[in-house]
């Protein structure tokens, strides 16, 4: 992915103004709360090509083919509340759910509470991981992966019933199989996600539970998600 220029057309005032762009890397979570720790400017990103120890919820792997998808962390400075730990991961999902819905017209759902599918397949993910700076302040990382252009010879066959990404379910949709510019979806899902963002800094819980809930697979069940 080509970031020379990357910065010139961003749509955002802060996240994305500071990238670390990297061919290959154990995790871009572990290298962004490093970065956090030592004091990186909120909305610093981190960005790799390839990961070799990429992580979800619960420990369980990241894997994804090289040069094929979006793997991304941010750090991000808002002290979270109590009654607000919950909400990282939506505001991740939503963003990238928004993207993939206004640039390429596909049904994206998030099946809560951190995962984004299409057709019931799951195509990107977020995990977002809590740390102090050196100041003991508090921040978080908001790491998310999708998956950009992945064919359908790239997926194991294990996979191909569960996993999709948004070349194999463009092609599905338009019967026409295109690479897609994962540089220009980037673009989107960081203007959405600074949008809902800041909506968390201000406190809007009901406007980001609201957007959610028009995006969920299932029926509404708020108090599974704390």
């Amino acid at each position: 992915m080509d970031i020379k220029d990357f910065g010139a057309t961003l749509q955002t005032s802060f996240i994305g103004h500071q990238i670390e762009h990297h061919h290959q890397v154990a995790s871009t979570n572990d290298i962004a709360i490093a970065r956090g720790k030592s004091g990186a400017a909120e909305g610093t990103l981190v960005i790799a090509e390839h990961q070799t120890a990429g992580r979800g919820r619960y420990g369980r792997r990241w894997e994804a083919p090289p040069g094929k998808c979006l793997l991304v962390s941010v750090v991000l400075r808002h002290r979270l509340l109590q009654d607000q730990i919950h909400l990282p991961n939506l505001i991740g999902a939503i963003a990238i759910a928004r993207a993939i819905r206004t640039r390429y017209g596909l049904n994206a759902q998030i099946k809560p509470p951190n995962d984004v599918r299409i057709g019931k397949r799951k195509v990107a993910g977020v995990l977002t991981e809590l740390a102090y700076d050196t100041e003991q302040q508090s921040f978080f990382v908001l790491g998310f992966g999708v998956n950009v252009n992945i064919t359908l010879a790239n997926l194991p066959p294990e996979l191909r019933e569960i996993a999709t990404s948004l070349r194999i379910a463009s092609a599905d949709a338009e019967n026409q199989d295109t690479e897609i510019c994962r540089t220009a979806l980037l673009h989107t899902i960081l203007y959405q996600l600074e949008n809902t963002y800041l909506q968390l800094k201000a406190g809007e819980t009901d406007l980001i539970m609201n957007q959610f809930e028009e995006l969920q697979e299932i029926v509404p069940l708020r108090h599974n998600l704390s």
